[in-house]
């Protein structure tokens, strides 16, 4: 009778035409004196082994990059003038999309998040929105997390709400967070006998809380005009 060896084929689980290679296995007999050893899927997805003595095997998952290690062993039997062909499937890790707008609807490109899992809430992933207004964070291990917008536009207004995203093996979530846009405060000043505009004209403004934001002074419009405020009740005077 002729050895018995083992054929390994390790896919992609989205797409069974993907193979994966630099997953590591480990092998040893159970009732037969082999390893344990480590292999390597290669290019193809696969491990081959061959010549191996009869009796069953423990195949253990120790490592597959970007993706969600299968952490159960697997027991496989071996009899002779046999080959036996095993296929593994791994989901990739999660990733997350973050798609950032503005109450306008455009994308805001500039405005800073931190993601941490729930779990491990001192490993922060910072980043900052693209042109598109997104930001993909990619290869992340299963579970929940928490995001928080960091900074934003100047003339935006930052969110404060922590949100929760759980993630799950091989799916890619999305989130969509809008910024609303800080409101501006526009003064006319005009001649009460003639409706005519007056220029030059100074005006303070003050916070409900009393201290002073700025002074602005009209043009040749009668108009002032200051920008990007938070929203609340402030004073104007002249």
């Amino acid at each position: 009778d002729r050895k018995p060896g083992i054929h390994l084929v390790k896919i992609d689980s989205a797409n069974p035409a993907r193979a994966i290679l630099n997953a590591v296995f480990e092998i040893k007999g159970v009732d037969a004196n082999f390893g344990p050893k480590e292999f390597t899927t290669g290019p193809d997805g696969t491990i081959d082994l061959s010549a191996l003595d009869p009796g069953a095997y423990v195949v253990t998952e120790k490592k597959c990059p970007g993706y969600v290690i299968d952490e159960s062993q697997r027991i496989i039997h071996l009899v002779p003038n046999q080959t036996a062909e095993f296929v593994f499937t791994n989901n990739k890790l999660p990733s997350l999309l973050l798609l950032k707008t503005s109450s306008d609807g455009l994308p805001l490109k500039g405005v800073s998040f931190r993601l941490a899992k729930i779990e491990e809430g001192s490993h922060y992933l910072d980043r900052t929105t693209s042109a598109t207004g997104e930001i993909l964070w990619e290869g992340l291990e299963p579970g929940v997390y928490s995001l928080v917008e960091t900074a934003t536009l100047n003339n935006h207004i930052i969110s404060l709400k922590e949100h929760h995203v759980e993630l799950f093996p091989g799916k890619v979530s999305e989130i969509v967070l809008e910024n609303h846009k800080r409101p501006n405060l526009i003064v006319y000043k005009n001649d009460a006998d003639s409706g005519e505009p007056i220029k030059d004209t100074v005006f303070v403004v003050k916070a409900a809380d009393g201290h002073s934001v700025d002074e602005i002074k009209t043009g040749p419009d009668g108009k002032a005009e200051l920008k990007n405020l938070l929203p609340g009740v402030y004073e104007i005077s002249e």
